[in-house]
């Protein structure tokens, strides 16, 4: 196959979270479009997309545990297979790869997707352990704007990365997130029409402090007398179970709020709740909110930095909130559970997220590379 229909996708695991499952997607539209893809990853101690993967993506597995011990088998990688085109899924990857090219002189083309907003995954740096704060952010802060081309998964991603480097105005754009095709093909399984839905609101994603699911246990407590049926699924794990669970039994609702753990499959969650509920401190371009879509569940989302607000169409396929904001959020998911939404407002309301469509962008953007 010619060289000019190869493509090396870089990123750090297989596991559970948007930036990996936004990459599987991409990397298997591209082996299906007649190119020749290597899905390059650091180890694979977490494989939760691993069974997502075509048969036609070569799956090259560099067996390490950190960016930092990666040089030597990256390079053995780069200088063996020959790849001119990178698209790269992970801030610090992107980054060594720019540092490796001026450093041998590589002839590599570099895209960065920008996995989330910039400003904020600096300021963790700066306030991170000895490796983060002097080895990883200085790094990143001197070297990401030498990168061929960003892409952003919202405007908001993009107006932060140019406030940060505005060299690179001309050189970064915007891509929504596609819709996971294991998600589209759940979908056609079913008649979304006639899925009646359970009487339960959920929540999806790590138990940690971004993701601030406190705010969500407040708000279903604050409705709770009003709806006595309604339930709360929490699907995810991580260090805050014990607190969130302590929250609910705080407020009197533990007996309503069902922590389910970690699922590899949500799909069947998604296609019966009632609504999809986001309280997270930001985001980059939410696929928890268009998956949830998809599948005919309208979304309640706080109005947090990230792409919320370039998703939910108020009263057409959810509701924004005031950015954490107690009340305003019990109002809209009272106004949620009340409203009756149209199964075509919804589907419509994420055209823009098909796979196709974002295919298209990313394949004339890697053809525009020299």
């Amino acid at each position: 196959m010619s060289s000019e229909k190869k493509i090396t996708f870089l990123v750090s695991s297989l596991s559970g979270g948007g930036a990996e499952n936004v990459c599987v997607n991409i990397a298997n539209k591209f082996a299906e479009n007649n190119w020749e893809v290597d899905l390059v990853v650091l180890n694979l101690l977490n494989e939760t997309y691993y069974s997502r993967l075509s048969d036609k993506v070569n799956l090259v597995v560099l067996n390490v545990k950190h960016v930092r011990y990666s040089i030597i088998p990256l390079l053995r990688y780069i200088y063996k297979f020959k790849s001119r085109k990178y698209l790269v899924f992970n801030h610090e990857l992107s980054v060594l790869l720019v540092i490796l090219r001026f450093l041998l002189k590589l002839k590599i083309n570099i895209v960065s997707r920008n996995i989330s907003v910039l400003s904020i995954k600096i300021k963790q740096f700066e306030s991170g352990n000895f490796w983060l704060r002097y080895i990883v952010g200085p790094l990143i802060k001197y070297f990401y704007h030498k990168i061929d081309h960003v892409v952003n998964q919202c405007k908001n991603m993009r107006e932060d990365l140019i406030s940060i480097y505005p060299q690179l105005i001309n050189n970064s754009s915007i891509i929504y997130n596609p819709i996971s095709k294991h998600i589209i093909d759940y979908a056609s399984k079913y008649d979304l029409n006639k899925i009646e839905k359970k009487n339960y609101l959920l929540c999806v994603g790590r138990l940690e402090q971004v993701k601030s699911f406190h705010y969500a246990i407040e708000g279903f407590a604050g409705i709770a007398n009003k709806f006595p049926d309604l339930r709360l699924k929490i699907v995810g794990k991580g260090n805050l179970e014990k607190e969130l669970k302590q929250k609910a039994l705080d407020l009197n609702v533990s007996n309503r709020v069902d922590f389910e753990g970690f699922q590899k499959d949500i799909t069947p969650y998604y296609l019966y709740a009632k609504g999809t509920v986001l309280t997270s401190m930001y985001e980059g371009y939410p696929n928890v909110l268009i998956e949830s879509i998809a599948m005919n569940t309208p979304v309640v989302a706080f109005d947090c930095p990230g792409g919320t607000n370039e998703i939910i169409q108020n009263g057409l396929n959810g509701y924004l909130v005031k950015n954490q904001n107690i009340e305003d959020l019990k109002i809209k998911l009272s106004d949620l559970l009340k409203k009756k939404f149209s199964n075509k407002d919804l589907k419509n309301s994420v055209n823009k997220n098909q796979i196709k469509e974002v295919f298209t962008q990313y394949e004339k953007l890697i053809n525009s590379l020299i």
